[in-house]
Order: structure tokens, then C-alpha cells, then sequence
């Protein structure tokens, strides 16, 4: 039952570790890899792949100290950690940024996540997080509206062509 507990804890709190990380590294000093999320997706690598592989060392390093050092229980810790970053792979990455061409199921919890993702990305501000975001009911309308007016911040954009200004291309947020 303690590893249950250990397991779920751990997940649930990476969900505030995840939004605050997001509002002070992602959109601090971490804005120069951020950034390129923030911009139309090319569908290939982004400067922001970075986070997700420095974030999983943390969880790496806490499989090595729960297995080779004296606290067993933080292999616990570690899973819910890692069934975090699992959870955000699939709703962040496939779900709502479609960058792998994977099938995804139609949930309104889901639709309700993305359209929480589209409003972060639409005005750059809250909500930070990922699985629990919380957005006023007119913030989503508004970022609704623009979405099926065809402004939609999440679209995949077409690779840009070398002869815009790459200067321009860096002022976009």
C-alpha cells in the first residue's frame, strides 16, 4: 500500500513541479530553448526536446539512489516521477502538438486539455500546467474562438522557406 501511495503522490506532485518549472525556467531564463515551442512547430527537432531529456535525469538519478543507495522507497518515487513524463509525452507531445503520427482517442478530458494549451500558447501566459491546467472559462472561449476563426496557435506550420528574414523568424514568439 506504501508503494501505491508513494507511486501516486509522486505523480500528482510532479504536476505543480512540472507548472512551476514551466513559469520560472521554461519562460525565465530557459526562454532561449523554450522559444522554439512557442513558435510554428517544422515537425522536427526543437530546441525545447532539451527540457524533457534534462528533466528525465532527475528520474534516472532517482532510480541509481533508490537502487544503489539507502532508500529503497524512492524506486517508488522515481516510478510516479517517470508515469509523469510518460503522461506528458502522450497528451503533450502526441496529443496536442501531434508530432508523432500515432492514433489518439477521442475524450472530452483530452479536447479539455488541449484547448488549456492552446490558451497558454495564444496569450504566453498561465496556465503552466500540463495535466491540471486551470484557465477562466472567457480566456478558453477566447482562444476557442480565435482556433475555429482559423487562428490557431497550435497548427502545424509549413517548414519556413530560406528566404524569410531569419531575424524576423527570431522575433516571433
Amino acid at each position: 500500500m506504501t508503494a501505491v501511495l508513494l507511486v501516486l503522490g509522486a505523480f500528482v506532485a510532479m504536476e505543480a513541479v512540472s507548472a512551476v518549472a514551466h513559469r520560472v525556467v521554461m519562460h525565465g531564463p530557459g526562454m532561449v530553448w523554450h522559444r522554439s515551442h512557442h513558435r510554428p512547430g517544422t515537425g522536427g527537432f526543437e530546441r525545447n526536446d532539451l527540457f524533457p531529456a534534462c528533466f528525465s535525469a532527475v528520474g534516472v538519478a532517482l532510480f541509481a539512489v533508490a537502487t544503489l543507495g539507502p532508500v529503497p522507497s524512492l524506486l517508488w518515487v522515481a516510478l510516479g516521477v517517470t508515469a509523469y513524463g510518460a503522461a506528458y509525452l502522450l497528451v503533450h507531445e502526441i496529443f496536442i502538438h501531434r508530432r508523432l503520427p500515432l492514433p489518439v482517442p477521442a475524450l472530452a478530458y483530452l479536447d479539455w486539455l488541449r484547448d488549456a494549451h492552446r490558451v497558454h500558447h495564444r496569450y504566453g501566459g498561465a496556465p503552466y500546467g500540463m495535466l491540471l491546467p486551470v484557465v477562466s472559462a472567457n480566456r478558453r472561449r477566447a482562444a476557442r474562438a480565435s482556433a475555429e476563426a482559423g487562428i490557431d496557435p497550435l497548427a502545424p506550420a509549413r517548414r519556413p522557406s530560406r528566404a524569410r528574414s531569419t531575424r524576423a523568424a527570431r522575433m516571433r514568439l
